[in-house]
């Protein structure tokens, strides 16, 4: 079937003609009533499966009309003996008999076919990825292939509020989608359905148990068959193909739809697996964060909220699903690290280099905890290079641009943004967030990735915005960042301290590094580049 279907058309067509005319030559030299005759069958099989009904019909016309009255029955004594007129009338009767045959015989082995490789590719995707709505999506579409229908939906159970809720579908408008909820109390068609029985619906138009009947006239449906999703004996769902014309689908059809529900009921129950390991992997390692951030009642639940603010952001940049998994186990062990790291090495009032060394250490030493863990292997590259700069200034690497992981960067803003407005045990009170946004925006292009503070910036100005309007913001009329920050932190210029200088001379301003805040000046001596480096 393969080698026909690639076979150019006119090649097919030459192929033919010249197989019926070599059996003509067989046939004039050994007569009609002779062997011969049958070899005609082959063209007239081969273009019925080629070319289908017409295909066969018109090549079974052909080779009668090449075995006409110009052809001998038989040769008596050498000498040809015609053929009678019903020889030809029976003649093309069989020829057109053989190829319609052929014919529904080729059809048949197509549409079943069809029918095993799209049952097959529902298979490959279930065993393949564990995303419920892909495979959901895939199993309507081909539904309505299979079938012949005009649309699929496929709507699971919702034990809390007792509806259907679609889930997947192929065929139908937003518009029929979002008709309204499809309450299984309100729905005799769903509750014989649900009670696993196999329901059609010649005219929804004019059958009660149908809950839209009026949309369903508008979206152009008329039939439904409808089958349940069962798991474990336990209906969870349902499938149904909509036609747009009064229609009982055959036997065969039901089954076929009977093994999508089957398919589908195997997807969900595979997710649902997933979805409780996955769960308790992550419950597993957020009960781990916890109990190293518990220590210190300033940092409890700081990687919780870091996970929560960069899968939003994540969002924002269009990060894939599976991403997005990985996203929320690296943002909730980013600082796993600093349990190999004294507590000192955090504290910016400590001096000596062996803290800052320390310090620049915990990315690698989270990476040599988490190693060894064979799940949360795609995970690593967030845990090594959130502290890494767009500018190539950071650490443990010095990587910079897209060098760097873009699910490192997320989290680089989200770890920085969460630190401003929830400080830890060392720094100074939290920034409000339209400050924090102003001081992350002043660090795209050096340390932080200029399209992500973008996204960021646009996923929080609204909340920011809200916190300006209702005088929560202490930016002055500038909109001085540094400003606010030094009122929060309680900074006063001193008597003895000098006014605020003009250009050239050091000004105070909040510098994010690291994930810790400091206040650090613009021009330094030498003896404070240390001290302000562990600052950062």
């Amino acid at each position: 079937m393969r080698r026909i279907a690639n076979v150019p058309w006119g090649v097919s067509v030459a192929s033919l003609v010249l197989v019926a005319g070599a059996v003509s030559v067989l046939v004039y030299l050994t007569g009609t009533n002779g062997i011969a005759v049958h070899f005609y069958y082959i063209p007239i099989i081969y273009a019925a499966f080629a070319f289908g009904d017409y295909g066969g019909i018109a090549c079974a016309v052909l080779c009668a009309a090449f075995c006409g009255p110009w052809m001998p029955a038989e040769y008596s004594n050498g000498d040809p003996v015609p053929q009678g007129h019903w020889d030809y009338l029976l003649r093309l009767l069989i020829f057109y008999i053989i190829a319609f045959v052929a014919s529904r015989a080729s059809s048949t082995l197509k549409r079943r076919i069809n029918e095993t490789r799209r049952l097959y590719e529902v298979a490959r995707s279930i065993t393949s990825t564990l995303r419920l709505r892909g495979v959901l999506d895939l199993i309507a579409e081909n539904a309505v292939a299979v079938t012949e229908a005009k649309a699929c939906a496929i709507r699971l159970l919702n034990r809390n509020t007792g509806e259907l809720d679609l889930t997947s579908y192929s065929g139908l408008s937003e518009e029929y989608a979002a008709k309204g909820p499809v309450s299984v109390a309100h729905s005799p068609m769903d509750q014989e359905v649900l009670a696993n029985n196999v329901l059609q619906i010649a005219d929804v138009r004019r059958d009660q148990r149908f809950q839209y009947p009026k949309e369903a006239e508008r979206e152009g449906i008329v039939s439904v068959l409808s089958v349940a999703l069962v798991i474990k004996d336990q209906p969870r769902g349902v499938i149904r193909v909509y036609c747009g014309r009064p229609r009982r689908f055959d036997a065969h059809q039901i089954r076929l739809l009977q093994a999508f529900a089957r398919q589908a009921a195997i997807a969900i129950e595979n997710a649902e697996l997933y979805e409780d390991i996955r769960r308790n992997y992550f419950e597993t390692v957020r009960a781990l964060t916890i109990a190293i951030e518990a220590k210190d009642s300033a940092t409890y639940s700081h990687s919780e909220r870091v996970t929560e603010l960069a899968v939003r952001l994540a969002r924002e940049l269009g990060v894939s699903d599976d991403d997005l998994e990985i996203l929320r186990f690296g943002a909730m062990l980013h600082d796993i690290g600093k349990i190999g790291v004294a507590e000192s090495a955090f504290d910016p009032s400590g001096e000596g280099p062996e803290s800052e060394v320390f310090y620049r250490m915990h990315p690698l030493i989270g990476r040599s905890i988490l190693q060894p863990v064979g799940f949360l292997q795609d995970a690593l590259p967030v845990v090594i290079a959130h502290h890494e700069n767009w500018d190539g200034g950071g650490f443990p690497q010095g990587l910079a641009g897209e060098e760097i992981p873009l699910l490192a960067r997320i989290v680089a803003v989200a770890d920085a943004y969460e630190r401003l407005i929830n400080p830890d045990s060392f720094t100074r009170a939290g920034l409000t967030r339209a400050s924090a946004l102003e001081i992350l925006q002043a660090e795209a292009g050096r340390r932080f990735d200029p399209g992500i503070i973008r996204a960021f910036h646009r996923l929080l100005l609204p909340s920011a915005e809200e916190e300006l309007n209702i005088g929560g913001d202490p930016l002055d009329e500038d909109g001085s960042a540094a400003e606010a920050a030094a009122d929060q932190a309680g900074h006063e210029p001193g008597a003895d301290e000098d006014p605020v200088p003009d250009d050239g001379e050091a000004t105070e301003h909040v510098a994010v590094e690291d994930g810790r805040e400091a206040v650090e000046p613009e021009e330094t001596t030498d003896e404070e580049v240390a001290t302000d480096s562990r600052q950062e």
